[in-house]
């Protein structure tokens, strides 16, 4: 009996780890939905007012490969660039929609 009582503590430590992975990859999940909605967003703003420089940076990091493990970060990157060297071609809603990005990737 102990050992079956044994066995059956021994699995808990796997299961919870099991669950805090899946719960990790419903969190990614969710992040890179929200962060996907939020780029096309910008995409559509930029497109309208055909905004190159803003549409180059977000291309190159965007859309985001769910096989990328470092893809919101990498976007990030870019976003982070666009707002340091090109700053006069967003405007105040832009720039709160990619604080925004920020602030989920940050969560």
């Amino acid at each position: 009996m102990k050992r079956t009582t044994d066995h059956k503590s021994a699995r808990r430590p796997a299961c919870a780890v099991a669950e805090t992975t899946i719960n990790r990859l419903d969190a990614d999940f969710r992040l890179r939905g929200q962060v996907n909605d939020l780029c096309i967003e910008l995409f559509d703003r930029w497109c309208d007012r055909r905004e190159l420089t803003p549409l180059v940076y977000l291309l190159h990091a965007w859309p985001i490969l769910p096989s990328t493990p470092q893809a919101v970060e990498a976007l990030l990157a870019a976003l982070r660039e666009l707002r340091i060297f090109h700053a006069e071609a967003l405007d105040d809603l832009d720039q709160k929609l990619i604080e925004e990005i920020q602030v989920l990737a940050e969560c």
